[in-house]
């Protein structure tokens, strides 16, 4: 005689976990990964999961739900302190304009992360993310300024070593 909905035996968490395709390992995986990168698609892949079995997982397990949030906390972190350290590095003479330039989309890149991801540093899933302020164009043309007379300090620092160089060389130093 076939079951009843009513007649269903109760699944348990251990039934659960294996139907929802998503193993202990593969969430520890995917959860170092997340804390590292701040990336979701990028730690499903790097667990092997597809990322929607991830957000499954994170609706059905409070634990990991939780375990999600502190990992994406500790990644902001992460960027943020690269931030902080990018900022306080000064570029020496040897740096290309393509080394400023990668650094420049970089930057650029963790600040949208920071910006996009500020809803759920804070706690507040439903919030939308804050769109980053566009500078002015005041503030545009003091930051672009800025840069300019940065680049031609390194470019003349560069000019000036190489000339040293080339004086050494020619003196026989």
């Amino acid at each position: 005689m076939p079951k009843t909905k009513s007649e269903k035996p109760k699944r348990t968490a251990k039934f659960r976990a294996k139907c929802s395709g998503v193993s202990a390992e593969a969430r520890r995986v995917f959860l170092i990964h997340l804390a590292e990168s701040s990336n979701i698609s990028a730690s499903a892949k790097a667990a092997g999961v597809e990322r929607s079995a991830f957000y499954a997982e994170k609706r059905r397990l409070t634990s990991f739900a939780q375990a999600w949030q502190e990992a994406l906390v500790e990644g902001y972190e992460r960027i943020e302190a690269d931030l902080l350290e990018e900022a306080r590095t000064k570029a020496t003479g040897n740096t290309g304009e393509s080394t400023l330039k990668a650094r420049a989309a970089k930057q650029k890149l963790q600040l949208a992360l920071l910006a996009h991801h500020r809803a759920a540093v804070k706690n507040a899933p439903d919030a939308p993310p804050a769109k980053p302020k566009a500078p002015s164009t005041a503030e545009t043309k003091i930051l672009r300024a800025k840069l300019i007379a940065k680049l031609e300090n390194m470019r003349a620092k560069i000019a000036q070593s190489e000339a040293g160089t080339q004086n050494a060389a020619e003196h026989g130093e």
